[in-house]
C-alpha cells in the first residue's frame, strides 16, 4: 500500500502564503494506491480535500449533489479498505505470535547451551543462575542474527500496516466532516429555495 508522493513531483498545489512567502505541496502527497489481497484502490484525493470553489455558495446545485455523492462513495471505499487493513494487522498478528512461541523455545536453548558453556568454563553450580526471565528471553531473541531478522520484519510490517490504517481512518472522518458540512450547505439551500425561490446554477 502506497500513501502519497505517488504522483508527478513537478506539479505543486498552493496552499496560501505566510510572510509573503507562498507554500506548496506536491499534488502526488494526495495520492492513495492500495492493493490488500488482490484488491486494489487507486485514486487522488485532492479534490476531495478541498472544494475547487474558495467561496462555497457559488458550487451549482448539481456539483453540490456531485460532491456529496463523492463523499459518500469515497467514505465507503477508506471505510472498506480500512477494514481490510484491520483484518491484516489481526493475521499477522496471529503469525507473530505463533512465530514467537517458537522463537521462545529456541532462545530458551539458546539460554541453556550459554548457561552449561558458563557452568563448565567458570565451574558454578546450577542455583547460581536462577530461572530463566522473559527479559532474558526476549533480549535473546532480538540479539539472535536470525531470530532478530525475523523479529524485526514483523514489527516493521504491523507498523505500516497501522500507519496506513491511520491514515485511512483520517480520511475517512475528513470526507465525513467534508459531507456533513455540504450537507449544512444543501439544508440552508433549500431553506432559501423554500422562503425565496432561490436557484444554484444548473
Amino acid at each position: 500500500m502506497d500513501l502519497g508522493n505517488l504522483g508527478n513531483k513537478s506539479s505543486k498545489r498552493s496552499m496560501g502564503s505566510h510572510q509573503g512567502e507562498s507554500t506548496y505541496i506536491d499534488k502526488g502527497f494526495f495520492k492513495v494506491d492500495i492493493s490488500i489481497n488482490g484488491k486494489a484502490i487507486k485514486l487522488g484525493v485532492d479534490n476531495l480535500l478541498a472544494f475547487e470553489e474558495e467561496d462555497l455558495d457559488e458550487l451549482s446545485d448539481g456539483a453540490l449533489d456531485k460532491a456529496l455523492d463523492q463523499c459518500s462513495y469515497y467514505r465507503f471505499t477508506f471505510l472498506a479498505a480500512g477494514a481490510e487493513i484491520e483484518a491484516q494487522i489481526e493475521i499477522v498478528n496471529r503469525q507473530f505470535t505463533s512465530w514467537y512461541a517458537q522463537a521462545t523455545k529456541e532462545a530458551k536453548q539458546l539460554i541453556i547451551n550459554q548457561r552449561k558453556i558458563q557452568k563448565d568454563r567458570d565451574k558454578v553450580p546450577n542455583s547460581w543462575f536462577g530461572s530463566i526471565t522473559k527479559q532474558e528471553i526476549e533480549d535473546t531473541i532480538i540479539t539472535d542474527p536470525q531470530m532478530a531478522k525475523k523479529y524485526n520484519e514483523f514489527q516493521d510490517t504491523l507498523t505500516e500496516l497501522k500507519k496506513n490504517l491511520r491514515i485511512l481512518f483520517g480520511l475517512r472522518d475528513t470526507i465525513q466532516d467534508r459531507g456533513g458540512h455540504l450537507q449544512s450547505l444543501g439544508k440552508r439551500r433549500l431553506e432559501h429555495q423554500k422562503n425565496f425561490g432561490v436557484r444554484y446554477g444548473g
